[in-house]
């Protein structure tokens, strides 16, 4: 064998290693730059919003009001206790103020149906659709199988 050959078979490839690393770091440094542009807040940018005649004014959704039922005809909101007139009342003002107003009722679990339907029924006048009832899950959960039909 000739002595050039021999020197080719003996030498391994050789794989340079400095472009690669220079592309990794040009991508670390653009990835480090774009995400500090999304901690930007909106106020640091000036710009002139249009303006429209029937906008709705951007604020959050107020949080839900909690109707407790204490018993027939007589429920407590915000701390006040009221009658389904003045509560029918109170929930068409809510909803004026915010369309989407939610309502959340909660109550004895010893309260009579009818007491429970009142309530809705003030609800569906003062059109508040997004009505939940609060519950909680039972404790023996055998109970609900063996109860009689």
């Amino acid at each position: 064998m000739r002595p050039e050959f021999a020197r080719q078979a003996e030498e391994l490839p050789h794989i340079n290693m400095t472009p690669m690393v220079d592309v990794v770091l040009c991508l670390l440094v653009f990835f480090m730059v774009a995400t500090r542009l999304y901690d930007w807040d909106e106020s640091e940018f000036r710009v002139q919003v249009p303006q429209v005649a029937a906008a709705a004014p951007l604020t959050e959704a107020p949080e839900d009001l909690v109707l407790t039922i204490l018993g027939p005809g007589r429920v407590e909101m915000l701390g006040q206790t009221l009658g389904l007139v003045t509560l029918t009342a109170e929930l068409k003002a809510a909803r004026q103020r915010y369309a989407d107003q939610a309502v959340q009722i909660r109550g004895d679990a010893s309260l009579s149906y009818q007491d429970v339907a009142d309530v809705l029924s003030a609800c569906e006048q003062a059109g508040i659709a997004n009505v939940r009832l609060r519950v909680r899950p039972r404790e023996d959960r055998g109970s609900l199988s063996s109860a009689p039909n």
